[in-house]
């Protein structure tokens, strides 16, 4: 009897547990932050944000909370008043703790009580980290750009404790291929705190154009080496440069945020801007065409996607160039790294030359690899001369022997990138192709979002959230991995909002990887969380990828004829403001392909803008090719009361087996003005 009764209460001991942990679970809704803190735990009640509250901080943290302030002050009304620390009053305190224990630099802890809320960091980073937590933790309606009425803003009882797994964790933006304001490279400093990234690297030059101004150099940003040429019809703001006082302004903006920004300067190849400038420069005579141009228009040009030029390594007057462009450089960026490039790099230019066949026998270089080698000693020589480390792409790899140990390495291609990066001891950021390149698709091929579909795999959600930069690893290899970033290339995704839809809400999954520990990550519950974080990007005007992408409608065996006929599909409630239209046609499955003989976007009727170029919906979705099956328009006026169509003249050729989608997307005018609606 007493054996039962013990067994009873053992049993109900259980129950009780499995009852509180599901309670828990339950509460664990509340706290929808990403990325996932290392320790939390969920606590009854909630602290009332109020007119009334007071910060409190120490003397020196000021800039850190004056964001969160702000943002508080915008969406509330409420203008919180900051004091000195003062331990005995109720309210926020943001204190600086050198001797917190079990945290690190960014590491902080969060505990939350219904009438107080005590932040403790290490560094003033830690205070900020925390601070994004917070801001999390507030509605969404936290983001509004106006003043929420009848806004409810409480902040749920919780104790966190919380630390990075890496120490950089980042995000490329390329704006070489499509050049962006500074105001769409502040809205991302703003959104990668948010989510606690640390590190933005600038692509800064390309063959696309050259992005920073050299006051040395100022050919460099003449309109040759900048704006694409006019018969390539691009909207103007995609071309241009950053001066350098806006690039201050910008490395300013970042710091504030707790971002360091990483230049990249891409030598010897992926150099066509220097070498129409600077002609002197290049490996050879070559200079067709005399400007720069979209990624998309290299084919027709050279056939293939790489310049029939590249800097000449056997030059000292390269060197010279390279080591006054990295002095402007680093005097910009305060940062510890300078990205020099060193990728696909084309050596067959260099074993035409007979300059440089005879240099190579002159000093012992036997491959053309190992030229390469000899110039990456140069360039890293040359940024470390300026106190930094040079990093370059793992192209610079390939002649691992000699190459500078104390290059870091940025690991794309291939997936044992990283493990040949740290098992020959050098530093490395990882980021392959497969899965953490954004430009390319996420979802479907046909789906109408203008990835760059030479790749062949498919970057899912996730993908990028289970993938492991240290799988495979020694201990010791593990400690050369920097960290992991996501990298944004706008060859085809020059929209910015196509670019927006292809980084969120991947770029959240990229930050829980870059953040939390392996052991911590659950995919099913960072969807969940996710969930909520659409709120929150609807409200800071940032457009997001939804399943089926910008597919609007579908044609069928039962929808089409041989014959040309009207194809008419209702668009009211995809045109939301002014802006860009792109619809498209996208083969899917059967037999015959669809000819496309015109399109037109109607408002209430009336043709308001045409495309009549002729076109075939085909299989085909590689990169060497502008793509006929899409067709452009402007909303210039847009009404919200009327009634928005397209009408297409269509017909399948040869048969009816044709399957496919029509796809619409409209990208605004005005930058981060309005998101498209759910």
């Amino acid at each position: 009897m007493f054996y039962f009764q013990k067994t009873k209460q053992k049993c109900l001991t259980v129950l009780a547990i499995l009852l509180l942990s599901h309670q828990v679970e339950a509460q664990d809704s509340r706290y929808s932050i990403i990325p996932k803190p290392s320790e939390l735990t969920a606590q009854n009640g909630a602290f009332s944000l109020t007119s009334n509250t007071k910060i409190f901080i120490n003397k020196e943290n000021r800039s850190e909370i004056q964001e969160l302030a702000g943002l508080i002050k915008i969406a509330t009304g409420f203008d919180l008043k900051i004091e000195p620390e003062n331990t005995g009053k109720k309210g926020i305190h943001f204190v600086l703790d050198k001797g917190l224990k079990n945290s690190s630099a960014e590491g902080y802890t969060l505990d939350i009580k219904s009438d107080n809320i005590i932040v403790k960091a290490k560094t003033a980073t830690g205070l900020y980290y925390a601070s994004q937590t917070l801001r999390q933790l507030l509605p969404s309606t936290i983001e509004s750009q106006s003043v929420v009425n009848n806004g409810q803003w409480s902040i749920p009882n919780v104790s966190i404790s919380d630390i990075p797994r890496y120490n950089w964790r980042g995000y490329m933006q390329d704006v070489s291929r499509t050049f962006y304001s500074v105001d769409v490279i502040k809205k991302y400093l703003d959104v990668m705190a948010l989510y606690k990234l640390n590190t933005f690297h600038w692509h800064l030059t390309d063959d696309q154009g050259w992005r920073i101004e050299i006051k040395k150099y100022p050919k460099l940003t003449s309109e040759k080496a900048t704006i694409f040429h006019h018969t390539t019809h691009q909207p103007a703001e995609r071309s241009g440069f950053y001066t350098q006082e806006q690039i201050k302004d910008v490395v300013a903006y970042a710091k504030a945020r707790h971002i360091t920004i990483v230049p990249e300067i891409d030598v010897p190849g992926h150099s066509w801007p220097t070498i129409l400038v600077y002609p002197e420069l290049g490996v050879n005579n070559n200079s067709y065409p005399n400007h720069v141009f979209p990624f998309v228009s290299s084919w027709g040009y050279w056939g293939n996607q790489f310049t029939p030029n590249t800097l000449d390594p056997t030059k000292e007057a390269v060197y010279q160039f390279l080591d006054d462009v990295f002095t402007e450089v680093t005097a910009l960026f305060p940062g510890q790294y300078i990205h020099f490039g060193g990728d696909e790099v084309r050596h067959d230019l260099w074993e035409k030359e007979q300059h440089v066949i005879d240099f190579m026998k002159k000093n012992n270089i036997k491959t053309v690899t190992e030229l390469q080698s000899y110039f990456v000693t140069r360039v890293s020589k040359i940024i470390t001369s300026k106190g930094r480390k040079p990093l370059g792409w793992n192209d610079i790899l390939t002649d691992v022997k000699n190459l500078p140990k104390e290059t870091a390495i940025m690991s794309w291609l291939g997936a044992d990138a990283i493990k040949k990066a740290v098992e020959n001891g050098f530093e490395s950021v990882a980021t392959p192709t497969d899965p953490l390149y954004f430009d390319i698709t996420q979802a479907d091929r046909n789906d109408g979002t203008m990835s760059d579909l030479a790749y062949g795999n498919i970057n899912t959600l996730e993908k990028v959230y289970e993938y492991d930069p240290s799988k495979g690893l020694t201990k010791d290899e593990e400690k050369l991995v920097l960290g992991v970033q996501a990298n944004q290339w706008t060859a085809l995704t020059q929209e910015l909002k196509d670019m927006n839809i292809h980084n969120f809400p991947r770029l959240l999954a990229l930050a829980e990887t870059g953040w939390t520990v392996k052991n911590k990550k659950d995919f099913a519950d960072f969807t969940a969380r996710l969930e909520k974080h659409s709120d929150r990007l609807d409200e800071l005007k940032v457009d997001y990828y939804k399943k089926g992408g910008f597919t609007v409608a579908k044609w069928s065996p039962a929808t089409v004829t041989e014959e040309f006929k009207e194809m008419t599909i209702d668009m009211t409630k995809k045109v939301y403001t002014t802006g860009r239209v792109q619809a498209g046609f996208l083969f899917t499955a059967g037999k015959n392909f669809l000819e496309i003989d015109g399109v037109e976007l109607l408002e209430n009727g009336q043709v308001i803008s045409a495309d009549k170029h002729h076109a075939l919906a085909d299989k085909f979705r590689g990169t060497n090719k502008i793509k006929p099956f899409f067709f452009n328009f402007e909303v210039r006026q847009y009404n919200p009361n009327a009634k928005y169509t397209i009408r297409a003249q269509v017909r399948s050729v040869g048969g009816t087996d044709s399957n496919g989608n029509f796809t619409f997307n409209l990208s605004p005018y005005q930058p981060f003005t309005v998101a498209e609606p759910r």
